[in-house]
């Protein structure tokens, strides 16, 4: 019974670990976002927003809760603020994410990646001279070997990872 080679099971782990299918990683390939990629990117905008407004609800409840009451125009200003800060941010990032996955688009990066710790920021990828947030485990990537890296450059995303062909 042959043995997988390495290089394709780290490719079929790469596939779990992003959850999605092959035809993908072929479209990454055509510079273009999968179907499941521009599913999950569309999910995480909407999720970002609604968790931006749960937040900006929250920092408006801290505030009314640690403030002497009845309370002043100052501080319903204050908190009026700090929501629509929040909820901007929010809103940014979703409509940035509709307007990448109507682009469609997705850059590649080849080179030697590297899974890096930056403390409470997280992980990253580094490959070829760009940082990323890594998107998957740190142990998912062997660091120091080549990979293709595909990304949607207007939110910049990292949809998937592969081995190159030179591994």
């Amino acid at each position: 019974m042959p043995v997988p080679s390495e290089p394709r099971d780290h490719r079929t782990e790469l596939l779990r670990a992003f959850q999605i299918q092959p035809e993908d990683l072929e479209a990454n390939r055509a510079g273009r976002l999968g179907p499941t990629q521009a599913r999950k990117l569309l999910s995480s905008g909407s999720s970002n927003l609604a968790g931006t407004f749960l937040i900006g609800l929250l920092l408006a409840g801290i505030l009314y809760g640690v403030v002497h009451k009845p309370l002043v125009p100052a501080q319903w200003i204050t908190a009026l603020i700090l929501f629509v800060i929040v909820l901007i941010v929010g809103l940014r990032y979703f409509l940035q994410s509709r307007a990448a996955v109507a682009e469609g688009r997705v850059e590649t990066l080849v080179g030697s990646a590297r899974a890096q710790s930056r403390g409470r920021a997280g992980w990253f990828l580094v490959v070829a001279g760009q940082s990323f947030q890594l998107p998957v485990r740190p142990w998912q990537i062997q660091n120091d070997a080549p990979y293709q890296v595909y990304f949607v450059p207007r939110t910049r995303t990292v949809v998937a990872i592969e081995p190159t062909a030179g591994e």
